[in-house]
C-alpha cells in the first residue's frame, strides 16, 4: 500500500450485527464523538461518496469524488504532486477547496501546473484547486470507487449533529506501540457510552477496528489464498517433471559417473554438481518466468475486476525479484537432490560390468520415478476439481433471477445541481421533459427515471412503521431497501407487479403520497393478507414523514447483492420526494442498446446542455460485473488447473516413454517368444494405469479434505460435488490414458530381431 506505514492504519467501523450490518458506515455525530474521545490513535479521518458536475470545462462530465476530512492526507503520510493538501480552515462550512487527482488533471487540464489557483464549476458552485495528488492515490473504503477529486468534507451544523444518517467511512492511524486488540477495547468502551447517552440511535451498536490492509483485501482473501495454493501446486508438478528428466538423465550418466568415482572423484563433489546443475536450470526457468510475468501482469489486468481494490498497485517489485530467486533456489536444490543421491551412489562394480546392456537407473531409481507421476496425478486431480466446482458454482450463479429483465436496457446516471436544480418541481420538470423525447427515438420501446440502479449502490436502507402494528424497539426495527423511482420503470426493468398497480404520470407531487413494494416486504409485514391500500412511512410511527399508501406489489429484486437472497424492499416516486433525488435514467431498446448511448445522451443536452452524463452501461454488463470476482477466481483456477493437466500428461508421457525404451530389449524377447502386438500394448498401458489409478486415488482424498476451504466461494454447491468429481475424474482418466498410449503404441512397433541385435 502507497501509504507511510500502512501497518498502522486501520478502518472504524460501527457494529451492527443485529441488524445485519456487522461493519456499518458510522454517523457524523458519532464519528465526531470517536475522534474527540479515543487515545488509541494519532490521528482519525473521515471520506463519504460524492458526486460532482464538471461544467465550463470542455463538455459536462460526472465526477466521481470523496468528502474528506481535513487532515486525511497527512495521516495517511501522502503529500501532494503539486500545492499542497487541505488545512484545518479548509474543513468548515462555506469553504470550497478541491484537489484533483492525477489522472483528472492529465485528461481535462493536460497536466498543466497553472491548474492550482483556478476556479472549477462543479455541482453549480465555485471550487478552487488546491493541489494535484500523486497517480497512486486510491483511498479505501466500503467499495472499490476511482475518486477523480476530493473537497473537505465541512459538515454543516445540522449534519454535524445526526446520529440517524449513516454514511461516512473512517480511517486512523494507531499510535506506536497501540495494538489492535487495545484499539478494539477502547472503541468498544467509547460506543457502550454513546449506547447508555443516544439509546434511541446507538443502542446495541458496537465499534469495529479492522487493519487497512485487511479491509482491501476484503473477502476476495480466500480466493486469493487458494489461488496462492494452486500455483504452488503447479510449482511442484513442474519440479515433479524436472526431477524426473534429471533421474532420467542421471541414470543415463551411470557409465560416466562411475567411471569418475573409479578415477577418485569424491561422491561429495558429485552431489555438489548434480546439485548446481538443477539449481542453474532453476534460475534460468525463472528468469524466463519473470520475462513473462511481465506480459503476464499486463494481459491478467484486462481481466481483473474493477471491484478488486487496489488494483493498479500490482507489479513487479524487489520482493517479488527476492522470492522469486528464493523460490528458484529452493525447488532446485529440491527436484535436483534425488537425482543427486541416486546419481553419486552408484555400486562401481555392477554399473562397470553393464557393458553395453541397459539400465533403468536401478530399483530404487524406478520407483522414485512412478511416485512423482502419482503425485502429479493427485495434485492435478484436487486442482480440476478445484476449478470444476468453480465453474459449476458460476453456472449456477448465471442462472440465478435478478427479479428484471437484463436485456436490451440501457441505463446512464444523470445527477442533477442541487444549485440549479434545488426543489422536486424543478427536478420533475427536466426529468418529465428527458423522458417525453427519449421516448420518441427510433428503437426506444420505453424509459424511466430511476435512482440508484439494481447491482451498482449498497446503501439506501430505511426503518419504516406500518399503520395497525405497534413500532418494534430502535435497535430490532428491521431496514428496508428504498427507491425512487418514476411512471414506467417496472416496464422498463422488466420488473413483473403481482399485484396492484405502478406509478402514472397523474400521480403528482400533490396527490396523495403512495408506495409499491416487493414481495418479501408484504409477506413479513401483512403475511396472507392483501397490502393493497394499507399504509405505512418512514421511520418510526410518531415521525414527521407521511402516511403512504401501498398500491402495488412487485417481484423481489437483487438490489445490493447478486449472491444474498433480496431484502425487503419498497419504491417511492420521485415526484413525490423532496430530499432524495433520482439520479438515473433507464431505456429499453429493441437494437443493441449501446448503439443508442450517443443518441439518448445528446438528448439530454438538447433539454440541459450543460447536464454531465455519466456511467453509460447496459444492464446485461452490470449483472456481468456483479459476479465478475466469481468469474475470475473461476478463470485463474482453471487456467492453473489446464496447465496442471498438461503438466502431468507431458510427465506421463515422459516416464511411460522412458520405460519402453529401458525396456526395448525385454519387449522385443517377448515378441520373439509370440507375444502379439496387442498384448504389448495391453502390458504397456496397464503398467500407466496402475500409476494413474493410484494418484486419482490419493487426488480424490485429498481434493475431499481440501475443498473445504473452498466453501465460502461456492454457491448452489456443495464441495463434495459427485457431479464435479465424477465429470473431472472420467477427464484426467482420459487424458492420462492417451498420455500413456502414445508410448504404448511406440511399444508394439518393436522389431524383436533389431532389438535383440543392438542389445
Amino acid at each position: 500500500m502507497p501509504f507511510k506505514h500502512p501497518e498502522q492504519l486501520v478502518m472504524l467501523w460501527e457494529n451492527a450485527a443485529h441488524l445485519g450490518f456487522p461493519k456499518d458506515t458510522p454517523s457524523p455525530a458519532n464519528f465526531l464523538d470517536w475522534q474527540r474521545q479515543a487515545q488509541s490513535f494519532t490521528g482519525m479521518a473521515a471520506m463519504a461518496e460524492r458526486s460532482f458536475n464538471l461544467t465550463g470545462v470542455g463538455e459536462p462530465e460526472r465526477l466521481e469524488g470523496r468528502r474528506v476530512s481535513a487532515n486525511l492526507f497527512d495521516l495517511l503520510g501522502v503529500p501532494a504532486l503539486l500545492g499542497r493538501t487541505f488545512v484545518t480552515d479548509d474543513d468548515r462550512p462555506g469553504t470550497h477547496v478541491v484537489l484533483l487527482s492525477h489522472a483528472l488533471w492529465q485528461r481535462r487540464f493536460g497536466s498543466d501546473p497553472s491548474v492550482i489557483g483556478r476556479a472549477l464549476a462543479l455541482n453549480g458552485e465555485s471550487y478552487t484547486v488546491v493541489g494535484i495528488m500523486p497517480s497512486f492515490v486510491q483511498l479505501p473504503g466500503y467499495s472499490t470507487r476511482n475518486d477523480q477529486l476530493w473537497v473537505a468534507v465541512a459538515f454543516p451544523q445540522e449534519e454535524a449533529s445526526q446520529r440517524g444518517n449513516h454514511f461516512l467511512e473512517v480511517i486512523a492511524r494507531l499510535k506506536p506501540g497501540m495494538t489492535l486488540g487495545q484499539a478494539q477495547v477502547e472503541m468498544e468502551t467509547i460506543a457502550a457510552r454513546l449506547a447508555q447517552q443516544y439509546p434511541d440511535y446507538n443502542k446495541r451498536r458496537g465499534a469495529v477496528v479492522v487493519p487497512l490492509h485487511e479491509q482491501i483485501v476484503g473477502d476476495i482473501k480466500p480466493a486469493l489464498l487458494i489461488l496462492l495454493g494452486a500455483v504452488g501446486f503447479v510449482l511442484l508438478i513442474a519440479c515433479a517433471n524436472v526431477a524426473n528428466l534429471l533421474l532420467a538423465r542421471a541414470a543415463a550418466r551411470q557409465k560416466e559417473i562411475a567411471l569418475r568415482l573409479a578415477l577418485g572423484a569424491s561422491r561429495s563433489r558429485l552431489t555438489r554438481q548434480f546439485l548446481t546443475e538443477s539449481v542453474l536450470l532453476a534460475m534460468l526457468g525463472a528468469g524466463f518466468g519473470l520475462l513473462l510475468a511481465v506480459a503476464g501482469i499486463r494481459i491478467l489486468g484486462t481481466f481483473i475486476p474493477s471491484s478488486i481494490s487496489q488494483v493498479q498497485a500490482i507489479s513487479i517489485d524487489g520482493t517479488v525479484l527476492i522470492f522469486t530467486a528464493l523460490v528458484a533456489v529452493l525447488t532446485g536444490i529440491a527436484f535436483g537432490l534425488a537425482p543427486a543421491i541416486q546419481g553419486s551412489h552408484l555400486n562401481l562394480n555392477d554399473t562397470l560390468k553393464e557393458s553395453g546392456r541397459d539400465s533403468a537407473g536401478g530399483v530404487k531409481g524406478h520407483l522414485a520415478r512412478e511416485l512423482l507421476v502419482i503425485s502429479e496425478v493427485a495434485i492435478s486431480f484436487v486442482l480440476l476439481i478445484g476449478a470444476g466446482l468453480l465453474i459449476n458454482s458460476f453456472l449456477h450463479l448465471r442462472k440465478l433471477d435478478p427479479g428484471f429483465r437484463v436485456d436490451h436496457v440501457l441505463t446512464m446516471k444523470v445527477d442533477l445541481s442541487e444549485v440549479k436544480y434545488p426543489d422536486r418541481d424543478r427536478r420533475s420538470v427536466f426529468f418529465d421533459e428527458v423522458i417525453r423525447r427519449v421516448r420518441a427515438l427510433p428503437a426506444v420501446q420505453t424509459a424511466a427515471i430511476a435512482g440508484n440502479l439494481p447491482l451498482t449502490y449498497n446503501g439506501d436502507p430505511m426503518t419504516i412503521s406500518v399503520e395497525g402494528l405497534p413500532d418494534p424497539p430502535p435497535d430490532q426495527q428491521p431496514d428496508v431497501i428504498y427507491r425512487v423511482i418514476g411512471p414506467g420503470y417496472f416496464g422498463t426493468m422488466g420488473i413483473p407487479i403481482v399485484s396492484g398497480r405502478d406509478f402514472t404520470d397523474q400521480d403528482k407531487g400533490d396527490s396523495k403520497n403512495l408506495v409499491v413494494i416487493s414481495e418479501k416486504t408484504a409477506h413479513h409485514f401483512w403475511p396472507r393478507q392483501d397490502p393493497i391500500g394499507r399504509r405505512l412511512k418512514p421511520g418510526s410511527s410518531t415521525s414527521n414523514s407521511p402516511w403512504r399508501e401501498v398500491i402495488g406489489v412487485v417481484r423481489d429484486v437483487r438490489q445490493n447483492d447478486f449472491i444474498a437472497p433480496p431484502k425487503m424492499q419498497m419504491y417511492l416516486n420521485y415526484r413525490q420526494m423532496k430530499h432524495i433525488p433520482a439520479n438515473a435514467l433507464v431505456v429499453r431498446t429493441s437494437i443493441d442498446p449501446m448503439s443508442l448511448a450517443g443518441s439518448v445522451r445528446n438528448t439530454i443536452w438538447s433539454v440541459d446542455k450543460d447536464q454531465a452524463v455519466a456511467d453509460i452501461d447496459t444492464m446485461d454488463h452490470i449483472v456481468a460485473e456483479a459476479v465478475a470476482r466469481q468469474r475470475f477466481s473461476m478463470f485463474l483456477l482453471g487456467f492453473f488447473a489446464v496447465v496442471a493437466l498438461v503438466l502431468a500428461s507431458v510427465g506421463i508421457y515422459g516416464v511411460m516413454s522412458y520405460s519402453v525404451a529401458q525396456r526395448t530389449r525385454e519387449i522385443g524377447i517377448r515378441m520373439a517368444l509370440g507375444a502379439r502386438r496387442a498384448d504389448v500394448l495391453q502390458m504397456t498401458v496397464k503398467q500407466g494405469l496402475k500409476l494413474i489409478g493410484a494418484g486419482m486415488l490419493l487426488g480424490v482424498a485429498a481434493a475431499f479434505i481440501l475443498t473445504r476451504v473452498m466453501a465460502t466461494l461456492l454457491y448452489g454447491i456443495s464441495a463434495t460435488d459427485p457431479i464435479t468429481f465424477v465429470g473431472i475424474s472420467v477427464v484426467l482418466l482420459a487424458v492420462a490414458i492417451i498420455a500413456s498410449y502414445v508410448p504404448a503404441l511406440r511399444a508394439t512397433k518393436v522389431d524383436p530381431i533389431i532389438a535383440l541385435r543392438v542389445q
